[in-house]
């Protein structure tokens, strides 16, 4: 998949900063054009009373002048390096819906966001509005923390689910390989509790339990990404699959991870996250979710 056209929605923070500057990395390696997006969130309340409504529009507008000179100089900043870049703003009630029908309504490849990463009920129940566009965008979504500093792909971690979506995200990875010339390692997580029918559960770690199980485990991620064991890194390792997925790729130092997203699934989605969110708000390093099953 070649990305030729990238939304990069902004609010101006650190968080966003980062993701302009990340996806600017990627627009100059594939010559992409860029689109800067900004929402003004507008509230149902405020459009209660008609001297409300009013007072509320003399606000937007004030707000849109000033974050039109801002976006203005996000522009002026990416066409110093030459890439075609142009700027959008919108008033939604939410911004993530906003970003969402956006999306819908463009031919874009790839939106990039920046992620505050985060914790507490709250979160966990509700979303951020960067996790809510990567469960329900068509596109993939590549999400960075403001403080990673290392804008290179050199090495690229795509945890495996043997699942019949698995090619999505490995067709994913062997591309972003080819482009960037970088290095592919694929991770297999051994979760008993998710699935203990297929892991045959006992008190001892299943691995140990099961010595031929990684390996059988191994020659199946062989067979789903087509690449031989000498011109790949294959892991299987054996936990919560994001905490594994967070702690391989902190020790590999990887570059990039990819996940498949599911879009909405079930309860225990909704309230707790899935792992591909779980991963967004804790990985150190950028990772890009493909939507699967759409």
């Amino acid at each position: 998949m070649s990305f030729k056209k990238i939304l990069v929605p902004v609010d101006f923070s650190e968080f966003s900063d980062k993701a302009a500057e990340y996806a600017l990395f990627l627009a100059e390696k594939y010559r992409a054009h860029i689109t800067l997006l900004h929402v003004i969130a507008l509230f149902q309340e405020d459009f209660d009373e008609e001297e409300q409504l009013k007072m509320y529009e003399k606000i937007i507008e004030t707000k849109e002048k000033e974050r039109e000179k801002k976006l203005a100089s996000h522009k002026k900043t990416v066409k110093t390096r030459g890439v075609e870049v142009n700027s959008v703003l919108l008033r939604g009630i939410s911004a993530a819906s906003s970003i969402l029908d956006y999306i819908s309504d463009k031919d874009f490849d790839l939106v990039v966001m920046g992620t505050h990463g985060h914790t507490g009920f709250k979160s966990l129940l509700l979303g951020s509005v960067t996790e809510k566009v990567m469960r329900e965008s068509p596109v993939p979504v590549l999400t960075i923390h403001k403080d990673y500093n290392k804008i290179e792909i050199k090495e690229i971690l795509v945890p495996v689910d043997l699942s019949e979506y698995s090619h999505i995200t490995i067709n994913q990875g062997k591309a972003l390989a080819r482009e960037f010339n970088a290095t592919l390692e694929f991770l297999h997580v051994v979760e008993a509790e998710a699935h203990p029918e297929f892991y045959n559960i006992s008190f001892e770690p299943i691995l140990k339990e099961n010595p031929n199980l990684a390996d059988h485990i191994t020659e199946n991620m062989i067979k789903a990404t087509g690449i031989p064991k000498d011109k790949a890194t294959y892991a299987v390792k054996e936990g919560k699959v994001y905490k594994e997925i967070k702690k391989y790729a902190d020790n590999s130092q990887i570059d990039l991870i990819i996940m498949g997203s599911h879009g909405r699934g079930e309860l225990e989605d909704f309230l707790l996250g899935s792992n591909s969110e779980r991963v967004l708000r804790i990985a150190t390093c950028p990772v890009l979710t493909v939507r699967q099953g759409s």
